[in-house]
């Protein structure tokens, strides 16, 4: 071992001598050859000007691994130290190149800078660069270097590139009349990463035939855990021809027709090759996409999981409710961030699909506390029966007292309108049956079935529902009994009165679309209104056109009060907007985006362009915010569109300035929030977009970003579904026909993400909520924390479920400084992002904890039973506490696997609402069929407070668990023999780049640069 440490230091001392007289050589030449020989004029020059502010200009050509690629990279510039240096990038046409100029106190001859370049869809490549005095001209005080950067692409990027260029291939879009791509790709992992690349990958590769824009690129909403897969669809004529790619493979699983009018047998060669629920998905997409189904239903499609008669008949339900009772007023659900607020409360019965499709087109979803549904189908409501309640909030006065005091009384009492409808399923499949003879039922008399609801909502959407109740005079004793509070309703506190935050309602658990109740009511008839309604007609390079005028009008208003010429691809600018949401006249406007990305180069698969989900009839908006040098300032354009006009309103502060910086500086100033929230950007809209910018400013990972984004504003209440999602994919993994069911009990913003990215949801019947009280949801295992709800793993096969109660428990921050509630959430949005990243965060100063208890298995009528919001005399979360803490062998060997029915799961039954069976992390099995290798599952159960905490300490990568806490996975020490490879290799680079900088000089490149 001595002798080779000794053997070990001689050869790195060897080394280093050489590589001396290597850089001492160089230099030399490179001095000699700048002046001609002399070095006098040089040395001087350097020695004067060790602290002296020189002008630096670095060449920099890019090349992409896919030659077809033009994309304007981001080139970033830092010194020796890391300091990042504002550089001033210009392309030269003569260098094919670009040019970074800056300013640099004390470069010298030599001196070398760490240059990086990333562009959407490639690994970022850095290279240090030194700079060396132009030997043709001494006069010239500039110091010059240059590099060559030949950029990789990530893996996801190659797959979305080649698996297109595969797909070209064998369908040949070229010929076809249209071309479709549908992808699991995004949220789900591939080689360790979200997946956005592939879907950049497809963009790019296709040759501008699919795009954001068209409506022809479809995102299917999966999990983490799920697989890559991708299915491309031509028509020509009535042919639809398809070729699928799954599990991340380029070896098509599937190449034929898709078309609904294929025959059984191709239908059961396709349905064996492409299995799952991926099979129904690809089909029932396409199909839709075929008869000329609008874009937003294809997108809520994606969402929902496919289309289906519920899908298309919560459109229905939409369409006729916003006729005959457009929404009033928004207001909240209860005690959260200012953008917890709709105009509809939905009260479902989960399982129907066309909970998913209101939930999405009227943007009340459950972590706004928007929608209320479990399993009330025991007081007579039926899965694809929905209630909506426009809600008035009650308003107060004060009143001052016989003896001088003041207090609050009600001014006008809450009150609401109830309307409950249906989409007629009986009434409308014995149609289709009857027209067209059919006597048997699968998935593709199912497709026939869809197209036939496609023809029906374009000639007469109202025909596809029925109203069954239009009920007003809902007082506030009523909504609450519906919709629940988890804390009491109280009089405000604004003002010094008598009875300032007594309670008026005590928090009320709730009981959901309790039909019963509703009946016993005698409310009196809602009367409809009698507005009219008008579809649109422009075409969609009109409405593309108003996404390119929006961003050529915002890079004027940068150039004229900024001087800044916004740049193509540039990553620090991103645009906020509702299109593809709102509609213009009835038309959905997601065409607009290809506007944006031709001027700006901005993408949603880049997070650069971020559609923010909003309810359809609001207005038409585009927000340009461009991120600072300094990473915090987030210089602003706002406009919206007035289609009666087709101008835009741009927004200004009291100053009458265009462009405002909205970033955390800004949002401390409570004046400047003032502003800014009643002039700049007016449309009550202001947190929306505030939030998701200031959380793009932190690059929150790509499945982050898709939950704010869901949401409709970013929040700390949203980020703890981030951590329950994970911890439960990790600690509860899914195997087989295995599906996840969640059962929340206390309700606000993280329902969200949880529903986003686990791949829950109301219409799938796999989400449902029943909001209890505070004081009951108080966890009784994890002080300080909330019991927020029960995560069931189902397996079908065996009829049994693995239930835990989840608990969190929410960190403590450090706001010192900061004086307004604006920057305070900015703060805490921000250290949640630095938490999922892994990275420490000045803002936290306790971590957040997770616990799980009450661990047990369950039967099909415990389950049923627990989707019915418990019993008579408890709630859901009591009924799970009371359950005997049992394994799966003792269900088993005890027979009860069978008994009873999964009510509550129809949503799996007959509609291919169940959640994603590819879910596949396998686990093993032990001899009694017990799955272990999870935190929970070694074994029966011995406790019902059995619990497994995770703590995010500060700079701990969440993900890299083991045991009970995250930690730092930390790499392996490297061997003596590998050290002195790495070292040999790292010299090897330098020395080449030495060779290279000095080669430079000698080349014509130096007359481009020094242009």
């Amino acid at each position: 071992m001595k002798n080779r440490a000794i053997k070990r230091h001689m050869v790195l001392l060897v080394l280093t001598v050489l590589f001396a007289l290597f850089i001492c050589g160089a230099a030399s030449a490179a001095d000699s050859s700048t002046t001609n020989g002399s070095g006098s004029n040089l040395t001087n020059s350097t020695s004067a000007g060790s602290h002296h502010v020189v002008d630096p200009i670095i060449g920099v050509k890019v090349g992409y691994e896919y030659s077809s690629d033009s994309i304007n990279p981001e080139i970033t510039v830092k010194d020796s130290k890391g300091a990042k240096i504002n550089a001033t990038k210009t392309y030269d046409m003569a260098f094919k190149g670009y040019k970074l100029s800056f300013d640099y106190a004390g470069a010298v001859n030599g001196t070398k800078f760490n240059v990086s370049v990333s562009a959407p869809g490639y690994t970022t490549q850095s290279q240090m660069i030194a700079v060396f005095f132009n030997s043709a001209n001494a006069t010239d005080t500039n110091l010059y270097g240059s590099a060559t950067f030949n950029m990789k692409a990530t893996a996801a990027y190659k797959l979305g590139r080649e698996a297109t260029k595969k797909a070209d291939k064998l369908l040949n879009f070229s010929k076809a009349d249209k071309v479709l791509a549908i992808t699991t790709a995004g949220v789900p992992k591939y080689k360790g990463v979200t997946s956005e690349d592939c879907i950049e990958g497809i963009l790019n590769g296709s040759g501008g035939k699919i795009t954001y824009g068209k409506g022809n690129l479809l995102m299917l909403r999966q999990t983490a855990t799920d697989p890559v897969d991708f299915a491309f669809i031509v028509k020509k004529g009535t042919s639809l021809q398809a070729v699928v790619f799954l599990n991340g493979s380029l070896t098509p699983a599937y190449l034929g027709t898709i078309s609904e009018n294929m025959t059984k047998k191709q239908w059961n060669t396709y349905f064996k090759n492409v299995s799952g629920e991926d099979a129904f998905a690809f089909a029932s997409l396409a199909n839709a996409w075929s008869d000329g189904v609008s874009n937003d239903v294809l997108r809520e499609a994606t969402f929902h999981g496919h289309v289906c008669e519920g899908t298309l008949g919560g459109y229905s339900i939409v369409q006729a409710l916003l006729k005959y009772y457009p929404p009033i007023k928004a207001t909240s659900g209860g005690v959260g961030s200012p953008g917890d607020i709709t105009s509809y409360k939905i009260i479902g019965v989960p399982g129907g699909s066309d909970d998913d499709a209101v939930i999405y087109f009227l943007d009340a979803t459950p972590g706004k506390s928007g929608y209320v549904g479990f399993d009330t189908t025991a007081t007579g409501a039926t899965t694809n029966m929905i209630g909506f309640i426009r809600w008035t909030d009650t308003t107060y006065k004060v009143v001052t007292n016989a003896d001088g005091t003041k207090s609050y009384v009600v001014d006008v009492p809450g009150t609401g309108s109830l309307i409950i409808m249906t989409y007629d399923n009986e009434a409308n499949k014995k149609a289709f049956q009857a027209q067209y003879k059919i006597t048997s039922w699968g998935s593709l008399e199912e497709l026939k079935y869809n197209t036939w609801l496609i023809q029906k909502i374009k000639n007469d959407p109202g025909s596809l529902v029925k109203f069954n109740m239009e009920l007003t005079g809902l007082t506030e004793e009523q909504y609450y009994y519906i919709v629940g509070t988890a804390t009491n309703v109280t009089f405000p506190t604004a003002v010094n009165a008598t009875n300032k935050g007594q309670t008026r309602f005590a928090a009320q658990n709730a009981h959901g679309l309790d039909l019963k109740y509703i009946k016993s009511l005698n409310l009196a008839k809602a009367t409809r209104a009698t507005t009219s309604t008008s579809n649109g007609s422009l075409t969609y390079d009109q409405i593309k056109n108003i996404g390119t005028n929006a961003s050529n009008i915002a890079k004027s208003i940068f150039k004229k009060e900024l001087g800044i010429d916004l740049e193509k691809d540039d990553r620090d600018l991103v645009v906020l907007t509702s299109a593809g949401y709102v509609y213009l006249n009835g038309q959905s406007t997601e065409a607009a985006w290809d506007g944006i990305y031709d001027v700006l180069g901005s993408r949603l698969s880049r997070s650069t362009l971020l559609p923010i989900h909003m309810a359809v009839w609001k207005p038409l908006w585009f927000t340009f915010v461009l991120r600072g040098a300094d990473g915090k300032t987030m210089s602003t354009v706002y406009l919206r569109y007035d289609p009666s006009t087709g101008k835009f309103f741009i927004g200004n502060n009291s100053e009458g300035k265009q462009v405002n910086d909205i970033g955390p500086v800004a949002l401390n100033n409570a004046t400047t929030v003032s502003d800014l929230s009643t002039n700049f950007i007016p449309d009550g809209n202001w947190f929306n977009i505030q939030s998701i910018a200031n959380a793009w400013r932190n690059d929150p990972a790509f499945d982050q970003l898709l939950t704010f984004l869901f949401h409709d504003h970013a929040c700390p209440g949203v980020q703890p579904g981030f951590f329950i999602t994970e911890y439960i994919q990790k600690n509860y993994p899914l195997s087989g026909n295995q599906s996840y069911f969640w059962m929340a009990s206390s309700i606000y913003c993280k329902d969200d993400s949880l529903v986003y990215l686990l791949g829950v949801s109301p219409g799938m019947g796999t989400y449902m909520d029943q909001r209890l009280s505070g004081e009951e949801t108080t966890s009784e295992y994890l002080p300080g924390g909330t019991e927020e709800g029960m995560i069931v793993v189902w397996d079908p096969d065996t009829k049994t479920g693995k239930v835990a109660i989840v608990s969190f428990k929410w960190p403590t921050y450090n706001l010192d400084g900061l004086t307004t509630s604006e920057a305070q959430r900015e703060a805490m949005i921000s250290a949640f992002i630095s938490m999922y990243k892994g990275e420490s965060s000045p803002y936290i100063k306790e971590p957040l904890s997770l616990v799980t208890s009450h661990e047990t298995y369950i039967t099909a009528q415990e389950f049923a039973r627990l989707q019915a919001g418990g019993t008579s005399n408890e709630s859901a979360l009591a009924y799970v506490k009371g359950l005997p803490v049992r394994s799966l062998s003792d269900i088993l060997n005890q027979g009860n696997s069978n008994n009873g029915s999964q009510n509550g799961q129809n949503g799996q039954n007959g509609n291919h609402n169940g959640n994603s069976t590819s879910n596949s992390q396998q686990t093993s099995s032990n001899s009694n069929g017990q799955v272990t290798g999870s935190v929970g599952d070694s074994g029966p159960t011995v406790s019902a407070a059995t619990q497994t905490e995770v703590t995010n300490q500060a700079g701990e990568t969440p993900g890299a668990q083991q045991g009970n806490t995250y930690e730092v996975s930390k790499a392996a020490p490297q061997s003596e023999e590998s050290e002195m490879n790495y070292l040999l290799i790292a010299i090897g680079a330098i020395l080449c780049g030495g060779l290279l900088v000095v080669g430079f000089f000698k080349g014509s490149i130096l007359g481009f640069l020094r242009k």
